[in-house]
């Protein structure tokens, strides 16, 4: 939020860009903690009273930021910021997950991200008018207001999504098709092949009848357990859950690409402020336009042509729907993203006018946006019951991020941003090639998984 202040602010701390990037970037690293312990919180206790505690936290954060005058206590406040940012980070794919059935998901995933990316790019560039004409603090306390306004509206209109129910319910978990018992009672029925395999089996009592709550009764913060284990028990099953090879594809896949746009946003203020551009606080805040512009389009493109895949895959596959279908979306992100890394790191390099690179900018946001509907789909897919363990295992990525955004700024001085971003999008295009393997064997992998006695004690964990 505040990088396109970075040049000035290594001015008022006298701190070189690479000490100041790496150091603030200890945020990411906290998030990347913190998601397990938030993860945990809403497995037992429900979402509901993390979004609250995790906006609650932003509020104290940013009107601690307002009134900090020096590094350390900027870094301070933004550590705090940050363990109120990991819920949003893990527990919003889960809450979708929760709410809505496969086939609906798609859209609901691509407008996540799209709030996600027009929430970075449209932050940058309205705080680097504010850095220029109030200073820093101010882009604290402003969204100081807009949490505390958003505190009171998360308890007004975010009910609780996590609640105990009858495993005949979950019919995107590989339970028995048992619907019609829902309404034709417990009879016997008679026995048909079928070539589905049984994944899982659960108990059922199809004898309960849950009552809809009232608004009022939906205002209360703890609605009670929703999960008997034990906090460290469900602490431990992320780190659990990245044996499984669809987890820690997912990590691969999505944190190893998402990871970049951190690193980039991070370091927009010493490409731009340099010459040839010679960018003001503000007119570094614009770059990130285009990364609004490429959201967009991503977002409208991405969500209903990943509906679209599925439905159509699934009819050519005589109606049976396989998780590794979402997988296909990521041929976009392989050719998009690749000539975007390529483009901008070649474009800063030849000192071509700024229209280039901030072309190429955007395009990275446009990419990674089918990558992400593609993991976030697949991963809820394969493991919906686990779905809060299984993204808070991927979210280790935030270290990865905290790793690269250590160094990336003393590595454009030193090698030139040609050769680091040409890196960058070779290591981009191979995780992308990764998902061709997970294609073929996905299904393979999941049979496997499901027959193998060390994966099913990580699941009944």
């Amino acid at each position: 939020m505040i990088s396109p202040g970075y040049v000035l602010m290594t001015e008022q701390f006298h701190m070189s860009y690479n000490a100041l990037n790496g150091g603030l970037g200890w945020g990411i690293f906290v998030i990347g903690i913190s998601c397990f312990f938030t993860n945990s919180m809403a497995v037992i206790w429900g979402r509901r009273p993390i979004f609250l505690l995790g906006n609650l936290l932003l509020f104290i954060s940013s009107t601690w930021g307002y009134f900090a005058h020096s590094y350390s206590s900027l870094l301070a406040s933004r550590l705090i910021g940050c363990i109120g940012m990991s819920p949003f980070e893990v527990l919003v794919t889960t809450t979708i997950a929760d709410i809505y059935f496969i086939h609906q998901r798609g859209v609901r995933l691509a407008a996540w991200g799209l709030c996600l990316s027009i929430g970075v790019g449209g932050g940058i560039m309205i705080s680097g008018y504010i850095i220029q004409d109030l200073g820093w603090n101010w882009t604290y306390g402003i969204c100081a207001c807009f949490f505390g306004v958003w505190t009171l509206v998360l308890f007004l209109f975010s009910p609780e999504t996590a609640y105990r129910r009858d495993a005949l319910l979950n019919t995107d978990l590989g339970t028995d098709d048992r619907a019609a018992e829902l309404i034709h009672g417990t009879e016997e029925k008679p026995i048909t092949n079928s070539n589905v395999e049984t994944v899982e089996r659960a108990d059922t009592d199809v004898t309960v009848t849950e009552t809809r709550q009232t608004w009022v009764s939906e205002l209360k913060i703890f609605h009670g357990r929703v999960c008997d284990d034990s906090f460290l028990k469900v602490l431990a099953r992320p780190l659990m859950m990245l044996i499984f090879p669809q987890v820690l594809f997912s990590f691969i896949a999505y944190g190893m690409t998402t990871s970049w746009l951190i690193v980039v946003g991070s370091v927009l203020a010493q490409i731009f402020s340099a010459p040839p551009y010679n960018f003001t606080p503000s007119s570094v805040g614009l770059v990130s336009i285009s990364t609004i512009v490429g959201s967009i389009i991503g977002a409208f493109a991405s969500g209903p042509a990943a509906d679209w895949v599925v439905k159509m895959m699934s009819r050519r596959n005589n109606g049976v729907y396989e998780p590794e279908f979402r997988l296909v979306l990521i041929v976009v992100t392989l050719v998009i993203g690749g000539m975007s890394f390529f483009g901008f790191g070649w474009s800063i390099q030849n000192r071509d006018p700024w229209i280039g690179p901030v072309i190429f900018y955007g395009m990275q946001y446009f990419a990674v946006g089918f990558i992400n509907i593609a993991v976030y789909g697949y991963l809820t897919d394969c493991h919906r019951d686990k779905a809060p363990e299984a993204f808070a295992a991927i979210n280790l990525r935030n270290i990865y991020s905290f790793g690269m955004n250590y160094f990336i700024s003393s590595w454009i001085d030193s090698q030139g941003p040609k050769e680091v971003f040409c890196i960058i999008g070779g290591i981009h295009v191979f995780i992308c090639l990764t998902a061709i393997p997970m294609y073929i064997y996905g299904k393979r992998c999941r049979s496997w998984t499901s027959r193998v006695e060390i994966f099913q004690k990580v699941m009944r964990a």
